[in-house]
């Protein structure tokens, strides 16, 4: 035993069984000094057959820190395949950790859940679950399940930390925190501080994701306009370039599957189960997404029969041949719509979202009476420029109308459910 602490050194033998208690303390340390063949050691074989799926997550963690997603998803997979029901809180915890850190923030909340579920006044599955929620942009959620960590722990600086991150995340584009919560942060921020918390901790990161999507929006926006203001070649032209983002965008997802070592199928796979467990447990989270759905199908008309008419009113009526299959575009991009939400959702959802209320009936008929009409008038070729005016403004007024009611009713389904939480 002497030679054997001799060659360990002053992190002893890597795989010594009396060393496992202290052995994540000196993997931490072994990864902050870029030592990983070594932190790999302390993680070997016996190591992880002996404690199991906290083995697998220890070894999954370093092998995150060393940018091997792949294998340290397959590392995640197998803990969580060892992990019981009676699994202590602190392994899904930490799982959670390395999902989040390969950003599969739908999985870790799916394990986030399973944490909160086995100690439910713990503080650190609450601190993770807020961490999950603001990365999935559910900042209501984030900050409901951050005050409970630091009601439940309010001397600890991670859960202060969580709560100023999950306030801060909840800024206005202009970067401001809404007033009602202006105090609240700076209290979580002080007391994060006086804790030992680091500052840079403090500020919720901005999302890559909403960045990119902010970018490809505004592209696609120039290429609309350029549709809308454009002769017949500004048409082809604004047409390739979003045929050319479409396949670069498919081109970033498959690389990205290929990096984390997850295809974008199972991975959507794995967020429709998430999506639709918590369905079935929140009857006001279901109200909110129907409100969603709602407020994205009259978009397609818009931006389809929308363009036709609209150019039609100031006296550039399309070519037959462009209006056509851009008007089959918006018939196909609201029956994909709906389609999808049945996919995604479920049966009992769509029939519920669009069969069931008035609101959802609505959002099947009228797209389809303003698709026919406008596709009518350009077959015809002799509508007068008054009848070109009321379909834009119809197309416009309806997009206005559902966002106006689906903002209302999201809201009321949000603050029942926010006093609920």
């Amino acid at each position: 035993m002497e030679g054997d602490e001799g060659d360990g050194g002053v992190f002893g033998t890597p795989d010594a069984p009396d060393d496992d208690s202290t052995s994540g303390e000196r993997v931490h340390a072994l990864v902050g000094q870029g030592r990983f063949a070594e932190a790999h050691a302390v993680v070997g074989d016996a190591f992880v057959e002996r404690n199991g799926s906290a083995g697998y997550l220890l070894r999954a963690w370093v092998l995150a820190q060393e940018k091997r997603g792949p294998e340290a998803r397959e590392a995640v997979d197998w803990a969580l395949a060892l992990a019981g029901p009676a699994e202590a809180a602190d392994v899904f915890v930490l799982a959670g950790v390395v999902l989040l850190s390969l950003d599969e923030a739908h999985d870790a909340l799916i394990v986030a859940l399973r944490a909160t579920g086995a100690d439910p006044d713990g503080w650190e599955p609450a601190v993770l679950l807020s961490d999950v929620y603001r990365r999935l942009g559910r900042v209501p959620d984030a900050v409901a399940a951050a005050r409970r960590a630091v009601g439940l722990a309010p001397q600890e600086a991670e859960a202060q930390v969580a709560l100023a991150r999950s306030l801060s995340s909840g800024r206005s584009i202009l970067g401001r925190i809404p007033r009602r919560l202006r105090a609240e942060h700076r209290a979580a921020v002080e007391r994060s501080l006086m804790l030992g918390a680091d500052p840079g901790q403090l500020q919720a990161p901005r999302a890559g994701v909403l960045t990119g999507g902010v970018a490809v929006a505004l592209l696609w926006g120039i290429q609309l306009y350029r549709i809308e203001t454009g002769d017949d070649w500004q048409f082809i032209a604004a047409g390739v370039v979003l045929l050319v983002t479409a396949v670069l965008l498919a081109v970033v997802v498959r690389v990205h599957s290929r990096r984390t070592g997850t295809g974008a199928r199972a991975r959507l796979r794995g967020i429709r189960a998430t999506v639709r467990t918590e369905l079935a447990a929140d009857d006001r989270l279901w109200q909110i997404r129907a409100a969603h759905v709602g407020a994205a199908i009259p978009v397609a008309p818009l931006l389809t029969t929308g363009l036709i008419a609209d150019r039609a009113w100031r006296r550039e009526l399309w070519p037959l041949w462009a209006a056509v299959p851009v008007t089959a575009a918006g018939v196909a991009g609201v029956a994909l719509a709906v389609v999808g939400v049945h996919w995604w959702y479920g049966a009992e959802f769509a029939r519920r979202a669009f069969l069931f209320s008035w609101f959802g009936r609505l959002q099947i008929v009228v797209p389809a009476l303003l698709l026919g009409a406008t596709l009518a008038a350009a077959v015809a070729g002799s509508a007068s420029r008054g009848t070109w005016r009321d379909l834009t403004l119809a197309h416009a007024g309806w997009l206005a109308a559902t966002w106006l009611a689906a903002a209302a009713f999201s809201a009321r389904a949000r603050a029942v459910r926010s006093r609920s939480l």
